[in-house]
Formats: C-alpha cells, structure tokens, sequence
C-alpha cells in the first residue's frame, strides 16, 4: 500500500527528531578516551589506570550513569610511554567527536607531547600521573593553568618539595640518581632546589641513567667514592631494581629512597628482598589503618574484579599504594570528569570546564579531598605525601608501610 505524503513527511519528521535526541542513538552514552601504556615495560602505569578509568565506569553505571545516560571508555589505545605513539593515538581519539573528556597519557614525555593537542582541542582533560609541572602550567607555576585540563598526579614539585625536606633535615651528604627523562631531570632539580632550602650546607651530587638501562654500576660507584650518606633514585620501578642489585653489588650501604614513580610493582619483583628498607612518599592517606570509607570501597571494589594481582599485591590485607598512586588516579581522574559532567548537565566543553573549576571537597583515594579552581588545576599538595617504607607482611608480601615521622 503507499504511504501518502503527509503521513511519510510526519514519519520523517519524527525519525529526524529521534536521531537528534541526547539520549538514543550516539548521544545515549557519554564517551570518553584514552591513550596510555597498556602493554611494554612501564605498564604497570598505563594499565593501572585503565583498571582505575574502567572501575569508576562500572561503579557509575551501576548507579544509572549521568540523567540515565550511560558511560563508555569509547578508545582505550597503548602507547607503551612513547611520546610518537601517544601522539598518533591522540590525533585518533580527537578525531572522535563523540569523545566528550579524555583521560592523559601516563607519563610525563607522552604527556607533553599531546599537550598542546589537547589545549588547542579544548576538551576536558584529566591527567591521572604526569608529573612535570609544565603539563598543567606550561608558563611556569604562578601563571594560568592550560584551561581544559586538571591533574590528579602526585606533581614532581610536591614529591620534590617533601623529599627535599626529608633528606635535608637528616643528611649531609647525598646522592641523586635520575631517569634522563622530563620526570628525571625535573624531578631531580626541584629535589636539590628543596633540599638546598632546607639544609644549606648540604651537598648534592647528581648522577643520571637512560630508561631501560642494564646497568647503572658507573653511577653507583661514582656516589660511593664519595661517600654519599644517603642515595634517592627518581626514575620507574625497573630501572630501579637494576639500581638496587648494582648497590648491592658494590656493597653499598647507604639508606635508598626513590621516587612515587620508582616504588612499584617492578621493583618489588625485580628486587624482591633487597627491597626491603627502600623508603618513599606517596598518598599519605592511603596509608591510614583503617582506610578512609571512600578509599576503602575502592579497595573492596577493586579486589572483587581483580583479587590480589598484580597491583594490589598478594596480601589482602595491605593493597599495595600503588593501589592509590596509580590506580587510584586513574579511578580518581575519571570521577572527577564525570562528576563535572554531572554537576554541567551537559557534555559541552565550555561547561564541563567551568563545572571542573567549581570541584570543592570531592572524596578521592590518593587525595581525600579533592578541589579545583580556575588558577588551580592541581589536587596534590605536599602535605597529601607521607613517608613509607617497603617491609614483608607477615604473609610474605613486600608493601608500603606508613613510617611514623
């Protein structure tokens, strides 16, 4: 039978309408993107936080989504910490259209490489580890933010400030070992900046080491002979394990700090009981017993998907504080984006942003209380980083345990 015309305009009328809608078709589900290493070396990084990204996710949708709307991680790419690859990656996600926030690069080299990408594209962006203070303030700390993006990630200048401040109070002599990366070479100026401040007399020698290095001997030695009393190591968990052996090695002697970034997964694995005694600051509430509620339910939720793997360490009791640093960054980043999304009404840029800027007391797992201005685009202070030291449970796990000060 034909359809007459008034009936088939009205149809396509309606059809048109339909598509156009928020809430079916494309528009039904919010969309976000994300480049970070999934696989290589440092995955414990990018991994950790897709598992972080999925779990908030999951615990939204759970709960109805946004207005009913449900939440998709839309491209979730690897770029094993390569800066090229993130790159690639992110022409691929701001391509999408339907993409409404995105989720940084781990790392600060791939960071910064997408950084002006993503400041000229101008979506919501959270970056959940680069910790190079020129990824949220390319002019310099005092100068705006970039506009569209906050940070969750424990900033070389936090990490910095309290380590300086450790090892300046207790030490004269002391020794610097650092990745030849953007988080290395910052983080070990801003180190001995602090550590200057702190302790005037103090002397700092500072050695350097390419990622994925097989040896680090010729450092090591060179801090030896003269006689450092102290050695921190700012650099990924790997590297550092490698360091470790090579001190052990030397019969080196001296106590061993290392960064956030280096007291990992890999580096429990790879130094195993040499590890022992390595000392580091991270989330400090993270290592409060017990736990924060809100951090406690993301242990619970996290050890239901996943149990005691990889990064929450085999002992059940003490989930490992990468668990937050890592993890709990990347779970933390996607709440907050979608926590402004909620409180927008809307998926549109401009209001997102201005939603992020208004953050204030937002519960978090590596910083219990998160809150963002327009000129502060930073959750870590100082005081969120607490000191720890690697120890074996009675279980015979290797973990963080909070060092009373």
């Amino acid at each position: 039978m034909m359809m007459s015309t008034g009936y088939r305009g009205l149809t396509l009328l309606a059809t048109a309408l339909l598509l156009a809608s928020p809430i079916v078709g494309a528009q039904q589900t919010i969309k976000l993107g994300l480049t970070t290493a999934l696989t290589g070396p440092f995955n414990e990084f990018g991994e950790g936080n897709r598992r972080g990204v999925m779990l908030a996710i999951d615990e939204w949708n759970k709960k109805g989504g946004i207005n009913g709307r449900k939440i998709e991680l839309a491209e979730a790419l690897d770029d094993q910490l390569v800066p090229d690859k993130a790159v690639q990656n992110m022409r691929r996600i701001l391509d999408n259209k339907e993409i409404v926030a995105i989720i940084a690069p781990a790392g600060s080299g791939p960071s910064l490489a997408t950084m002006d990408m993503l400041e000229a594209d101008g979506r919501p962006t959270c970056n959940p580890l680069a910790q190079s203070p020129s990824v949220i303030y390319p002019k310099g700390k005092g100068q705006p933010p970039r506009k569209n993006v906050v940070s969750m990630a424990i900033t070389n200048e936090s990490e910095a400030n309290r380590l300086g401040q450790l090892l300046g109070k207790q030490y004269k002599n002391i020794g610097v070992i650092h990745e030849s990366t953007a988080y290395g070479v910052t983080g070990a100026e801003l180190v001995k900046k602090s550590i200057n401040t702190t302790n005037a007399d103090a002397k700092v020698q500072i050695e350097s080491y390419n990622q994925r290095s097989q040896d680090m001997t010729s450092q090591v030695a060179r801090l030896q002979r003269s006689n450092v009393d102290v050695i921190l190591v700012v650099g990924l968990g790997a590297d550092f394990a490698v360091i470790r052996k090579n001190m052990s090695r030397l019969n080196v002697k001296a106590p061993l700090f290392g960064s956030t970034g280096a007291v990992t997964a890999p580096y429990l694995d790879g130094a195993a009981d040499l590890a022992i005694g390595t000392r580091s600051v991270s989330p400090a509430a993270f290592g409060k017993r017990p736990l924060p509620a809100y951090a406690q339910n993301f242990v619970d939720q996290y050890r239901a998907a996943h149990g005691t793997d990889r990064w929450y360490g085999s002992d059940a009791a003490n989930p490992q504080i990468s668990m937050a640093a890592v993890v709990g960054n990347g779970y933390d980043c996607a709440v907050v984006l979608l926590d402004a999304i909620r409180r927008a009404g809307s998926t549109e840029a401009a209001a997102v942003i201005a939603a992020l800027n208004q953050t204030k007391g937002l519960p978090g797992v590596s910083v219990p209380s998160i809150t963002f201005t327009a000129e502060l685009h930073e959750a870590f202070k100082p005081e969120d980083l607490g000191l720890f030291e690697i120890t074996k449970s009675a279980a015979g796990a290797l973990y963080l345990k909070p060092v009373i000060e």
